[in-house]
């Protein structure tokens, strides 16, 4: 929108309908100025942009080229805050499939813990070279780190104007965080010149259309007794349907994937089928539209 400050952009909340101008906006902030200093990761950026209505595919577009930038076995992120009692990761991870890595799961963590805390304190990545002998790894998050096969860190918090809303780790299983400073530059610039102010921006959009209240003449608009407006519920094949009643029981694509035995990649295609025959343009938007099915919840 004409005179929209790029402060509004990662500050407020964002109708969905604004989608294109906030990729307007920072296409123009991100890429046609020098602002990105990891030269590679402006191809990453500019992939994330397309999909900043969809905050779940903008992490794993980000996730999954972090991991193989650095070459680690595994990168996990989450949301969050310092001053949180507990940590949530899960909400996005990539594995190096190469290898047999474990996911590091999605359970809770103690946020007050000391390892979690120089994460999101630290002005720069924080580096844990050998977790076995770090002596800021509590008996607790050892074990937790054990179980996912953690050798070696590195862990960044995701920050806008100062304010942090979430954590990105690179793990590796091997073998410790390789100390030539190129590695550590990439992971620090990424994290501070595109990831942060795109998934902010992302979320303020997904967080906004869920929001939306849905109503019921937005439901009967797209479904009518079984049949769509521009084409029919039996588009759908049964698989669909099956993961559109996850989705709108509120599963994450992980739980979706876990449930249906498939892969993130497999299911992340399906939902994009369902939400191109639904016309809908983001899974927050889908479940938007999912919330109104009763058909659909039980």
């Amino acid at each position: 929108m004409p005179g929209k400050t790029d402060a509004t952009i990662t500050g407020g909340a964002i109708e969905a309908a604004d989608v294109l101008d906030a990729q307007r906006q920072l296409r123009a902030r991100l890429l046609d100025q020098p602002v990105i200093r990891h030269k590679p990761a402006r191809d990453l950026a500019a992939h994330m942009l397309l999909h900043l209505g969809d905050l779940q595919q903008c992490w794993s577009l980000g996730t999954t080229w972090v991991r193989a930038e650095l070459g680690c076995h595994r990168v996990d992120t989450g949301f969050g805050q310092a001053v949180a009692v507990q940590y949530h990761p899960g909400y996005s991870e990539a594995r190096n499939a190469d290898y047999d890595i474990p996911s590091f799961g999605s359970g809770a963590v103690d946020n007050r813990d000391p390892i979690m805390q120089a994460m999101w304190s630290g002005e720069r990545p924080v580096i844990f070279a050998d977790l076995k002998q770090d002596r800021r790894v509590t008996p607790g998050m050892r074990q937790r780190l054990s179980g996912a096969r953690t050798k070696s860190k590195l862990g960044a918090a995701l920050r806008v104007r100062g304010n942090s809303f979430g954590l990105i780790c690179a793990d590796w299983t091997e073998h410790e965080v390789p100390s030539e400073s190129g590695l550590f530059d990439c992971f620090e610039q990424t994290v501070a010149d595109v990831l942060s102010p795109i998934i902010d921006v992302a979320r303020h959009i997904s967080e906004t259309v869920a929001a939306k209240p849905v109503h019921r003449q937005d439901v009967t608009s797209v479904f009518h007794y079984g049949r769509q407006a521009d084409g029919t519920l039996d588009a759908l094949t049964q698989s669909e349907i099956e993961i559109a009643r996850l989705v709108a029981q509120g599963l994450s694509y992980k739980e979706i994937a876990r449930i249906r035995e498939r892969s993130l990649s497999t299911i992340d295609h399906q939902l994009r089928s369902i939400r191109a025959k639904l016309g809908v343009q983001s899974t927050a938007g889908l479940v938007s539209l999912l919330a109104g099915l009763t058909s659909l919840r039980h």
